[in-house]
């Protein structure tokens, strides 16, 4: 339900994505997205020469101290003005959480993965983006 409110509010165009990256929309109340947190630094590694990192997806307490375990260079969050145009933009191609988007290098979505994410899986979103125009 949150998320369909989101996509229904993405008639804004979101701000600029970090390029060459794998952003990971999680929430503190999904129990897969703790699995990939759990598996960051294989995801990382998997996902080179792309960068990986977070994106909150619920402003919770939890949520947030969520967030602020992982080091500085794992987070990424929009300027609050657009998150919610964010969000929607980058949730629009799933039902639920946990959901991955990479960015190519023009700063544009080249690929998705709805569910948990493995170092597999973070390699080929990586390989897709670098066949991508």
């Amino acid at each position: 339900m949150i998320l369909a409110a989101l996509a229904a509010l993405g008639a804004a165009p979101p701000p600029s994505l970090p390029p060459k990256t794998v952003l990971l929309l999680v929430a503190d109340w999904c129990a897969p997205c703790r699995g990939e947190l759990a598996r960051l630094d294989q995801l990382a590694a998997a996902a080179q020469p792309y960068a990986v990192r977070v994106l909150l997806v619920d402003d919770t307490r939890g949520g947030r101290r969520m967030l602020a375990a992982l080091p500085d260079t794992r987070r990424w969050s929009p300027e609050d003005a657009a998150r919610t145009a964010t969000l929607a933009a980058l949730l629009t191609n799933t039902a639920g959480l946990p959901h991955s988007v990479a960015i190519g290098r023009d700063g544009r979505v080249c690929g998705e993965v709805s569910g948990g994410l493995w170092p597999a899986g973070a390699n080929g979103l990586v390989a897709r983006c670098r066949r991508s125009p």
